[in-house]
Order: structure tokens, then C-alpha cells, then sequence
């Protein structure tokens, strides 16, 4: 087996449980509720995180991980393993990647021996855990680090997000939904589904009423002729309600089977931010590359 390092950043969403199976290493944003700044996943936890937000009158920001904390981390892991693949989040909603490449070249230069490759997943969230487990499984089955970055860089683009939030609320505040259409929204009780396109989240569709919405989802899912197209029925689900989370799960497991549903996560602060507390996504696997 190959002694490569994988790394990710806390916009993946990863479980402590997965970082540990995988030995993932883990870069860790900044959560500033006005004056008072907290590392993620570790000096607040998701539900504290959604605690506060809830109760917070303002929007939460989120900032880079601090670029000291960044170059030491990246320069011991360097110089631990052979290889360092740092799978960060979309350049196209952070400066996170720009950081990583600038800091890694730096690394490189000051000791050409080591060798760190910063990969811009332009998604988020559980795509990026999804793709970073399936590059663990590479390398253990004998992958080289070339070998891991080309198969992962498609692997990633083969899945569609279906993302349904409860309130627009969050989206209008982040500047991702202006004032009228939350409004509208709220008013006709229209709820979006969002999806990724190009590094952003985008609107891919919507949903109407209040009952029901998550076998109006489904359907959503399955008339999705990419989805229909897949010989594999595979689900990644992530929210910010366990119940809603959970109640999809039943749902696809009953339509596809217990092994249909590869990982269920939660949510965390870069992404709730936007999404706010009840939002429940479901990532199918697809016929093509989704950019």
C-alpha cells in the first residue's frame, strides 16, 4: 500500500467516525457569530452550531483556516508521508484551495523531497467525503497518487445533488436568494431544490405546498434521466434534521435496498450557514459527469 495522505477540510462535512476509519486528516475553517470566533468541530458542534444560529440576529460568517495553522499542518503531514492529496472545497465559494496551492509551493520549494497535491473539488460537502473515501480504497487496493487524483477528480463529478431546505430565510440573509423571491417564496410556499453546478449551488428545480415534500423529492430523483440512466442506485444523504434525514434514508432503502445508501452525515457550519436547520439532501449516483 502506497503511504499517501488524504486530507480535507471541514466544508466536506466529514464524521469523526470516517476521518478515524480512513485516517483522514482534517483542515479546520473558522465560525465567527460577530465578535466571537470558534474552530470547527472543535471549539462548537454542529448542534451548538444550529443552537446559535437559530438565536443569533445576525449571519454567521465563516473564514479560511488561519494560514500559519495551515502551512504547519500541511508541512508535517509532508513530511510524515510520501505523498499529501489535500481534497479541498470549491475554489469558486472559498480562497481555501488559492491558500493550499500557494502554501504547498512553498512547502515544495523549501525541501523539494516532499510532495503535496491540492485538488479543487469545486463541491461540497459529502461529495468531497464520498470522494476521498473511494480515493482511501484506492490506495489500500495498491493505487499510485496520480492514479488516485485522475479516478477521484471524475468520481466526484458523477453524482447529482437534490438539496431541500425548510426555510428560505437563511439563503436571503447569505445573499443567495434575493428579498423578493424569499418572499414570494414563503408567501406561495414554494420551497427550491438546489443543486452544484460549476463550484456554486445553484436552483435545479422547486417544490410546491408543505406536505409530502420529501416524496416529492423522491419523484424528483426519479424522473432524473441521468439517475434512470445509472446501473447503480447509490444515495449519499446530509442534513440538518435527523428526523427528515432518516425518513429519507427509509425511503430509498425501501425502493433500492439496504446497501443502496453508501454514507448519511450531517450537516455542519460552513454549509449551514446557507441551509439552516431542517434542509435534507440527497446525493444520487448519475449516468454522467455533473460539472
Amino acid at each position: 500500500m502506497k503511504d499517501i495522505k488524504l486530507i480535507v477540510d471541514t466544508g466536506s462535512d466529514i464524521s469523526p467516525e470516517i476521518a478515524e476509519k480512513y485516517n483522514i486528516g482534517v483542515l479546520r475553517f473558522l465560525t465567527l457569530f460577530g465578535e466571537d470566533t470558534y474552530v470547527q468541530g472543535v471549539d462548537i458542534t454542529n448542534d451548538e452550531f444550529f443552537e446559535k444560529l437559530e438565536k443569533f440576529p445576525g449571519f454567521p460568517t465563516s473564514s479560511q483556516t488561519p494560514y500559519a495553522d495551515m502551512y504547519d499542518f500541511l508541512k508535517k503531514e509532508a513530511q510524515i508521508h510520501d505523498h499529501v492529496i489535500y481534497f479541498a472545497l470549491s475554489s469558486a465559494a472559498s480562497g481555501q484551495f488559492q491558500t493550499a496551492t500557494l502554501i504547498s509551493r512553498d512547502i515544495m520549494e523549501e525541501d523539494p523531497s516532499l510532495d503535496i497535491r491540492v485538488v479543487d473539488t469545486m463541491k461540497y460537502s459529502l461529495y468531497i467525503v464520498n470522494a476521498v473515501v473511494h480515493a482511501a480504497e484506492m490506495i489500500r487496493a495498491g493505487a499510485n497518487v496520480d492514479e488516485v487524483i485522475e479516478e477521484c477528480s471524475h468520481f466526484i463529478y458523477t453524482w447529482r445533488c437534490f438539496l431541500l431546505v425548510d426555510t428560505l430565510k437563511y439563503l436571503e440573509k447569505g445573499g443567495r436568494l434575493s428579498k423578493t423571491a424569499a418572499f414570494v417564496g414563503g408567501l406561495l410556499d414554494i420551497k427550491p431544490i438546489l443543486g452544484i453546478e460549476g463550484g456554486l449551488v445553484v436552483k435545479s428545480g422547486q417544490l410546491r405546498g408543505k406536505k409530502k415534500l420529501l416524496d416529492k423529492l423522491m419523484t424528483k430523483i426519479e424522473e432524473d434521466e441521468d439517475f434512470i440512466a445509472c446501473d447503480k442506485k447509490e444515495f449519499l444523504i446530509v442534513q440538518s434534521d435527523d428526523r427528515k434525514g432518516r425518513e429519507a434514508a427509509r425511503m430509498l432503502k425501501e425502493r433500492y435496498g439496504e446497501d443502496c445508501l453508501k454514507i448519511y452525515g450531517e450537516f455542519g457550519p460552513l454549509i449551514g450557514t446557507h441551509v439552516g436547520k431542517g434542509a435534507v439532501a440527497v446525493l444520487a449516483r448519475v449516468a454522467c459527469e455533473v460539472r
